[in-house]
């Protein structure tokens, strides 16, 4: 899709004023003021890229700059339309071009390929002898190639035409122009009666009758291929949207009327016949869909309110001597984290830092004063270090029953380092529920998220003992697994709601703590649940309408569309999730600036089921070295994904107990010296290979 490519970022960069950009199958551009939704039709994959940024280029500077309240006055006013749009172009193009100069080569290239496909049909015409609205057109868009003379009159409305700077100011210089055009055309019909009369004169004289001046003027007004000069130069009414009609508003009004039918661009009316050439008809469809809006109150169990109706039923299910041992068991860790990080903080500080001269004199530097300005003592300016935080979001779906006592000491590992470093945090686990208290608050085309539920676990806003609390609990049901209260159990992978939820959830944390830098971390075993229904809207009312996975691989493509920023991403492959997750990942990453890693655990035999889902385009040899690398080393890291960094983990790596010390059997040949001591700092690397990675991501 051409404009969720290369090319999306010119439309999205010249969209500066809260524009969305959507390619449909429509016959021309139309613009909604109202929602400031821009939908052009989908263009060839074969056109050129010139005429592409031509293309998007013009439109979006009629969204920019062509008020609807000027197309309005234009109807009430009568103000001849087809005159209007060429002056109208003329503004709009100049002033695209100036806030964006790289599009003009693109303008000039791409208006002289279609001036080579002859879209103005003017081959073979004697362009000096057009009229002026035709003229301003041609010069205009290709007028350094066609060299076309103006007099001192129509250069002076052709000067008022480039100096235009309002809609107001185009409507006024096309009066004068239709004013123009309508006294050539009196005094050209005044020529045409007085040489007919003459003629009239000289064939009464000579006695013929009229049947050689209709056999002239029939001759004089057909071209060599049989066409008129009329239908050659499009001398009838365009079929197809206009302006007015491409701003939502009535057809009529904005026209040209019966008295001035021929005052008009021929040019014009010419180019508009030809653009469908450039559109795809047959292509593929398209269906925008927009990332809803959650309401935090409704998807977040704070973690006061479950805390609390957790010690109502179960106060006595808590593990406090295993929490006491799994600090101590990871206190190892907890300090390799902090040590890492404080040391990759202080290394971009200096990185940073400035030095300046103090102005007060050095005096073991003052001897040199005559050859050396440098005699000043100096002060090192260390920048404000950049303020962290960490929002974590576990998986607290069935299939994690397999190792989430492993999994939770490594939450508790993490939670602990941001304590000891004084970084704000939140843990959030997500979960299916039975009820979607959203649904009422969709709106038109929205995509419909399933039923959830974010269980608030941890938080830096917890005082020592109800963290002590949390954590034991946790730790209690790591362990007792299936022993949990209903509502905490275990079920449903809502992964992608989880992402969607961050977009709301992430910029009212980094608010509330004024942070320059939010690390955002997802941890699951499996795949999200896929989306697969939108809202929409008919005669009969609201309702949830589902979009065919197999549909979406032939003629449809999803195009997820973030409302509040206006960024998109299409969504190639529906029957698994991993590219939906993917998008809203990178639409997270953009709305709100924050770092996303995931961490996928996996079983050796997980990894041989899901592996092709992260590597389709890798071969077989190459799959089976991935799997020895997995099976050794434990962890694998992915950076195509849409997170900045994606750990696939084997489950067995998760344990966080201190490593075993550095033994050699006694009377050890130095061969089994070597032999122990690559094993003791194997185990160290595989272990700390993702906390570095981890560490390096968020320093």
């Amino acid at each position: 899709m051409q404009l969720l490519d290369s090319k999306a970022l010119l439309a999205k960069l010249m969209a500066t004023e809260n524009l969305t950009i959507e390619q449909k199958k429509v016959p021309t551009a139309a613009f909604d003021v109202k929602n400031r939704v821009l939908v052009v039709p989908t263009l060839d994959k074969n056109i050129s890229g010139q005429l592409y940024d031509l293309f998007m280029g013009h439109e979006v500077g009629h969204a920019l700059y062509t008020p609807l309240e000027g197309v309005e006055k234009a109807i009430g006013d009568k103000i001849n339309r087809s005159v209007l749009n060429v002056v109208e172009d003329v503004r709009i193009e100049r002033k695209i071009k100036n806030k964006y100069p790289g599009l003009r080569n693109s303008f000039v290239k791409g208006y002289a390929e279609l001036h080579a496909r002859d879209f103005f049909n003017i081959s073979n015409r004697d362009l000096n002898k057009c009229n002026l609205a035709d003229k301003i057109n041609l010069h205009s868009k290709i007028g350094s190639v066609l060299g076309i003379k103006f007099d001192a009159t129509e250069r002076e409305l052709l000067d008022e035409v480039n100096r235009a700077e309002t809609h107001d100011d185009a409507i006024e210089v096309t009066k004068k122009i239709v004013a123009y055009m309508k006294e050539q055309k009196k005094m050209q019909q005044q020529e045409q009666e007085a040489s007919l009369a003459e003629l009239d004169d000289e064939e009464n004289e000579s006695g013929d009758n009229y049947a050689d001046f209709d056999e002239w003027e029939e001759s004089d007004s057909e071209s060599e291929d049989g066409q008129t000069s009329s239908e050659q130069f499009g001398d009838e009414e365009v079929d197809g949207e206009d302006l007015e009609k491409s701003y939502g508003l009535p057809e009529g009004g904005f026209g040209t009327h019966d008295e001035d039918y021929d005052i008009r661009s021929y040019t014009d009316d010419a180019y508009k016949q030809n653009e469908s050439k450039l559109f795809d008809t047959e292509g593929t469809e398209y269906l925008y869909l927009n990332i809803p809006k959650i309401n935090l109150d409704k998807a977040i169990f704070d973690y006061k309110a479950l805390w609390n109706k957790y010690k109502e039923t179960h106060a006595q299910c808590v593990s406090t001597e295993r929490f006491a041992q799994i600090r101590k068991e990871t206190s190892k860790v907890t300090s390799y984290l902090a040590k890492e990080f404080e040391m990759r903080k202080n290394a971009e500080q200096m990185k940073r830092a400035s030095t300046a001269k103090t102005g007060e004199l050095n005096m073991d530097k003052i001897y040199s004063y005559q050859f050396n300005d440098d005699i000043f003592k100096k002060i090192t300016v260390m920048p404000g270090g950049k303020s962290h935080g960490l929002v974590l979001f576990l998986d607290w779906s069935g299939s994690m029953n397999n190792h989430i006592d492993n999994t939770i000491k490594q939450l508790i590992s993490l939670v602990m380092f941001c304590k000891k470093v004084n970084i704000p945090y939140e843990v959030y686990a997500f979960q299916a529920c039975d009820d979607n208290p959203y649904r009422n608050e969709f709106k038109e085309n929205d995509l419909v998220i399933n039923e959830f539920k974010l269980l608030n676990f941890l938080s830096s806003r917890m005082s020592a003992a109800e963290f002590n609390f949390a954590a034991s609990a946790l730790i209690w049901m790591g362990h007792a697994r299936g022993y949990r209260p209903y509502w905490l159990q275990m079920g449903g992978t809502p992964l992608n709601e989880a992402i969607i939820t961050g977009m709301e959830l992430i910029p009212y944390f980094q608010k509330k703590y004024k942070l320059q830098i939010v690390n955002t971390v997802f941890l699951t075993d499996g795949e999200g649940h896929t989306l697969r229904q939108y809202f929409s809207n008919n005669e009969n009312g609201n309702y949830i309408n589902s979009f065919n996975r197999y549909t979406a691989q032939g003629k449809l493509r999803v195009v997820l569309v973030d409302p509040v920023t206006k960024n998109q991403e299409m969504v190639d492959e529906l029957y698994t999730s991993i590219p939906q997750t993917s998008a809203f990942v990178k639409l997270l990453k953009r709305r709100t600036g924050c770092n996303v890693l995931g961490f996928y655990v996996l079983s050796g035999r997980d990894f041989n089921r899901e592996s092709y889902k992260h590597f389709r385009n890798v071969g077989t040899m190459e799959m089976n070295e991935l799997r020895i690398k997995f099976r050794k080393e434990k962890s694998m890291v992915l950076t195509n994904s849409g997170f900045d960094e994606y750990y696939l983990l084997r489950s067995e790596g998760l344990d966080t107990e201190e490593e075993a010390e550095f033994t050699v059997k006694e009377n050890a040949t130095t061969r089994g010296l070597v032999s122990a001591f690559s094993k003791y700092a194997g185990n160290k690397v595989a272990s700390r290979v993702v906390l570095n990675r981890f560490i390096g991501m968020i320093s």
